[in-house]
């Protein structure tokens, strides 16, 4: 006879142009209280802009398969955590019938807080505070053409596929991102329906985990409430 099966594995799953580094707070936060959590490497990212650029979305999504497929010899369910462009490759694998419950954190639907980018850079330029100028220029020089011309086009593939989602899911937004706007939580909970619940957060930013020490352990509750409803 087999080994039986466990029963839940919780697959976290980082940004476009990020690395596990992202979402490690979280994946320790719900290991230590018990989860057996599990993190995935998308290809091409984690290493050099020319190594993003020889992968496509399609190898990201691929990525994602492949931890399911290894996880799904040895759990019953699959619980799927995405950080920004982590949840729009949940949603291609929400259909799948070991996935169990699903969470959007800060997935973008609408690009760019303009007004949130521009004010962090004016109050950078006039109180001697170059951090986070110095964000937005690694973030631009960390992707090439080609990275973005791929992620919009997996974007604009995953749009259409909220709506076919038939699992619980969780939507978490900061107000404060600058990368994913917020009404993008509203795009997402009004495709699945009754199904999702959004919760937004007062400030904070879009790396959440890594930047916004003040909220990252509410956001930590609230996933973990969810996942233990």
């Amino acid at each position: 006879m087999g080994q039986s099966k466990k029963d839940n594995a919780y697959l976290i799953i980082h940004g476009f142009g990020g690395s596990i580094h992202e979402i490690e707070y979280l994946a320790a936060y719900l290991k230590d209280r018990g989860f057996d959590t599990y993190t995935v490497l998308l290809a091409g990212h984690g290493k050099s802009k020319k190594e993003l650029s020889a992968s496509s979305y399609r190898d990201w999504i691929q990525s994602v398969k492949t931890s399911i497929d290894g996880l799904t010899g040895e759990y019953e369910c699959i619980n799927l955590l995405g950080f920004s462009l982590g949840g729009l490759i949940c949603a291609h694998f929400a259909s799948l019938e070991q996935v169990k419950r699903i969470v959007f954190i800060n997935t973008p639907v609408y690009l760019w807080n303009v007004k949130l980018i521009v004010q962090d850079i004016t109050h950078g330029l006039y109180h001697g505070k170059p951090e986070k100028i110095s964000y937005y220029k690694k973030s631009v020089g960390n992707v090439s053409v080609k990275s973005g011309v791929d992620f919009l086009r997996m974007l604009n593939k995953t749009k259409k596929l909220f709506q076919a989602i038939p699992r619980p899911s969780l939507i978490l937004q900061c107000k404060g991102d600058e990368t994913a706007y917020y009404k993008s939580a509203e795009f997402i909970k009004g495709k699945i329906g009754r199904g999702a619940n959004i919760l937004y957060y007062d400030g904070g930013c879009h790396q959440v985990f890594k930047d916004a020490p003040e909220l990252r352990d509410r956001l930590c509750g609230d996933i973990y409430k969810f996942l233990t409803s």
